[in-house]
């Protein structure tokens, strides 16, 4: 028995060591399949607390080129985009008949150029076609009080308990465009003072910040709240040290720190692509999906009518096309330039696809992370209790039993405590450790076996 566990001790502690190595490393992982089953298992068996997400991000990238109007009428320069850029692209939003729209670039243009001047509306003229939406500000506490002659009329939100424990800002420093406001609501994306919010261990989003003494929401905050049919008037922010919150109407409670600030969390396993395979009425397999992407250039081909390859490409994509009606779409940039943002083991996102993530979460309630460290390795210690206790046993049937009990009862443990907590580890090491036990098990004999095997038979004399 002790040459077995001795055994099971060496190679299950580099297994160990092999599972930490694997969280830790910015490696594609070809665990990650794994990962993402054991997750989606545990969610499907959380309950109703948990739900799907309903977002779409559409992607100003690199492979959008700025328009231009002739050789008199140059493109705008320097990775910027013009009116007429911008007007384009919520036009091919807005013929696709969105439930709910935010909009974050905050821009600002060049005056000079014809695409830019403003003695035609071609921006507000399309954000007429979009529903009323949430247009981004960035905002700033300069240690000054501000003396804005035109405040941005953000919204206000119910506060019980200390206000002044918000983030603060005091002026807007880039707001929406004008033609923009015209058929939008304005509301921060960035708290461009605030420090340390985003850094390799956390990523910090402000849901709520205070502006002349009063709570204001967030882009996010604003978005999700629209999508949901909620007012700001029914929107409640309750700040305490011990547990700070919004409380979203009566849909939703939302964790925050009582700075305001939503920690978004980095293995609740939200990422684009997620959707749902349904049969329609005439048999067809559908696509739902729950939060999508699309770049600008894909959402054009749905114009192009008479074109063949238009055709096929607007077929492929036809489930990211109708989820416009029922998601939430975040317009924004996601170039490789703006692609800055740590995020844990994971790719390096954009502001876009950082405040998309985050309404993502929000809306689903997947508040979901990792067990802690000294968590994990508790864990392997238990798994190692069991093996020093069932490879006591002589019996293959019995230590059979045994095993099954063990992993049965682990793994059940693992789906109660993500149950109660929203906390989950990957599973690769329980699995590798568990497995390892069974070959031992089977395959190695115990010290009473070999014992037995060597005593003569019963009536032979010496």
């Amino acid at each position: 028995m002790r040459q077995r566990f001795v055994i099971f001790a060496v190679l299950g502690l580099a297994l160990a060591l092999l599972a930490e190595w694997n969280l830790r490393s910015r490696a594609i992982s070809p665990l990650q399949k794994l990962n993402q089953f054991w997750l989606e298992f545990c969610i499907g068996n959380s309950g109703d607390k948990l739900t799907s997400p309903a977002v779409t991000v559409v992607r100003i990238n690199d492979d959008y080129e700025p328009l231009s109007i002739g050789p008199d009428s140059p493109a705008a320069a320097d990775g910027k985009l013009s009116r007429l850029d911008f007007a384009t692209i919520l036009g091919f939003v807005g013929k696709l008949n969105p439930k709910s729209v935010a909009f974050l670039p905050t821009p600002d243009f060049d005056e000079s150029l014809t695409l830019n001047q403003t003695d035609i509306v071609p921006l507000k003229d399309a954000a007429m076609q979009l529903p009323r939406f949430v247009a981004a500000s960035s905002v700033s506490d300069d240690g000054e009080q501000a003396k804005e002659t035109a405040p941005l009329p953000y919204a206000t939100l119910t506060v019980e308990g200390d206000i002044s424990t918000l983030l603060p800002f005091t002026r807007t420093i880039r707001r929406p465009d004008p033609q923009l406001l015209s058929n939008s609501d304005p509301a921060f994306k960035t708290i461009e003072s605030a420090r340390d919010l985003l850094n390799e261990s956390s990523t910090k989003i402000p849901l709520v910040a205070k502006y002349r003494d009063k709570a204001v929401p967030s882009i996010v905050l604003a978005a999700v709240a629209s999508h949901a049919g909620v007012s700001a008037d029914k929107i409640t922010v309750h700040l305490s040290p011990d547990d700070s919150h919004v409380q979203l109407g009566e849909i939703r409670q939302i964790p925050i720190n009582a700075d305001g600030t939503f920690e978004l969390p980095r293995h609740a396993g939200i990422s684009p692509g997620m959707k749902t395979l349904t049969l329609n009425e005439d048999g067809e397999l559908s696509e739902d999906y729950h939060y999508a992407t699309l770049q600008v250039d894909e959402i054009a081909y749905t114009g192009e009518k008479e074109d063949e390859v238009a055709k096929r490409i607007v077929e492929t994509l036809q489930g990211k096309f109708d989820s416009l009606q029922n998601n939430l779409v975040f317009i924004g940039f996601d170039r490789l330039a703006d692609r800055r943002i740590p995020n844990g083991n994971g790719p390096v996102l954009s502001e876009t696809m950082m405040l998309a993530q985050a309404a993502a979460t929000i809306q689903s309630g997947r508040y979901i992370d990792w067990w802690p460290t000294w968590l994990r390795w508790l864990a392997v210690l238990i798994i190692a209790f069991v093996a020093f206790l069932i490879l006591r046993t002589t019996s293959r049937g019995k230590f059979l039993l045994l095993w099954l009990i063990a992993f049965l009862a682990f793994f059940g443990a693992m789906v109660v405590a993500f149950q109660s907590t929203l906390k989950w580890t990957p599973p690769f090491f329980a699995f590798a450790l568990f497995g390892l036990l069974l070959l031992i098990g089977l395959f190695t004999s115990s010290g009473t076996e070999k014992k037995r095997a060597e005593e003569p038979a019963g009536g032979e004399s010496a």
